[in-house]
């Protein structure tokens, strides 16, 4: 009987270690981003090894072309972010993404002329095959100017057109 609780513990182990690996991928760290820490290690999932990182809502992101996802927590005072960037196999499933999740009346310019889903405590954007969520883990947090800072950092740094361009 130990045994066996043995070897499912060291398969645990390793199919942990091989669904979340340390890298940031194109998420810039902490010190690049002018008062930002990072506060973890970065971390990142490939295929369907998403299913570890979410509680459900993968199905989804894997339908849309998913490749690869980027997490990496910041901080600054008392305030912490997630920044995860989901690389999707082409723009369409970075936009569907997007689209599925935006909140209307919400969306303003982040970047570079990219139109965002800005609420208070979360902020969505997706360009080139890259779809974008910026958090505050704090779920009830007044708008914070860092997490701004963060997500329009980020989404400047990536390569393509928006997905949603601000109209001129």
């Amino acid at each position: 009987m130990r045994r066996v609780g043995g070897a499912a513990l060291a398969c645990t182990l390793a199919l942990g270690l091989w669904a979340c690996s340390r890298g940031a991928g194109p998420l810039p760290s902490g010190a690049t981003l002018g008062g930002l820490q990072d506060i973890e290690q970065p971390e990142s999932y490939k295929g369907a090894t998403l299913y570890t990182y979410m509680d459900g809502g993968a199905e989804f992101y894997l339908k849309q072309g998913f490749s690869t996802l980027y997490v990496r927590r910041y901080g600054r005072g008392n305030e912490r972010f997630i920044a995860e960037l989901y690389e999707m196999k082409d723009a369409s499933g970075a936009s569907h993404i997007y689209q599925s999740s935006r909140r209307f009346n919400a969306e303003k310019e982040l970047a570079s002329g990219c139109l965002a889903s800005v609420t208070p405590a979360e902020i969505l954007a997706a360009r080139g095959r890259y779809y974008l969520v910026g958090r505050n883990e704090d779920p009830l947090a007044s708008q914070s100017d860092a997490l701004i800072e963060l997500s329009r950092n980020v989404l400047n740094r990536l390569q393509g057109p928006c997905a949603f361009a601000a109209k001129k």
